[in-house]
């Protein structure tokens, strides 16, 4: 009897075989990516919970963006690309209606070709066009506003060529930043040439 890691690998197969593939996704383990001016990159996360008789599993999405990479100073990328190496990401289930996490349930009676159709249906659904969308800085911009994370809506904005647009969103960033983070706010933002107060 296959047990619920087997069926979530030959679902990652299937996957990869039926439907990211075809569409120009290249495999490395659990995660795809499609290479592009700005990478664009598929993860299957498994539950730190999986049992020998029960699993689940979720998707994260992630885009690579050079320019935003350095603007923000984001760590050297090593290897092979990964989600969490991505400048924008999010889970699956926040672009749904509802925007809460989807987790898929495997057991030993999972049909994993099934389930990779299944699994398909929403990539196709809602990452793609998530993935098309985000297409330019003011796109990007627009994200990280819905994601709540204005400093980096600022950097987007001002790589976009929309300096009134990058300093609001620096304002909304420096005003609900930490002490902490301070610092690199405002020396980023002075670097960019995008106005903060002291």
């Amino acid at each position: 009897m296959a047990t619920p890691q087997d069926i979530i690998k030959a679902m990652a197969s299937g996957l990869h075989q039926r439907h990211l593939k075809p569409v120009g996704f290249r495999k490395s383990g659990n995660t795809w990516v499609r290479p592009g001016q700005w990478p664009q990159v598929i993860n299957v996360q498994l539950s730190k919970w999986n049992s020998s008789t029960e699993a689940q599993f979720t998707v994260n999405l992630g885009v690579s963006i050079d320019e935003l990479h350095a603007a923000s100073e984001g760590l050297p990328l090593k290897g092979t690309l990964k989600e969490y190496d991505c400048d924008v990401r999010t889970r699956i289930g926040q672009l749904f209606p509802y925007k809460m996490d989807k987790w898929w349930q495997v057991n030993e009676a999972t049909d994993p070709d099934q389930l990779a159709d299944d699994v398909f249906a929403r990539i196709e659904q809602f990452a793609l066009p998530w993935f098309s969308r985000l297409g330019s800085f003011p796109a990007v911009a627009a994200e990280f506003e819905d994601q709540k994370i204005p400093f980096m809506a600022a950097l987007a904005y001002h790589l976009g060529g929309d300096p009134a647009s990058a300093e609001a969103a620096m304002k909304q960033a420096e005003a609900e930043s930490t002490q902490h983070f301070m610092p690199k706010l405002k020396r980023l933002a002075r670097a960019h040439g995008i106005p903060v107060t002291g």
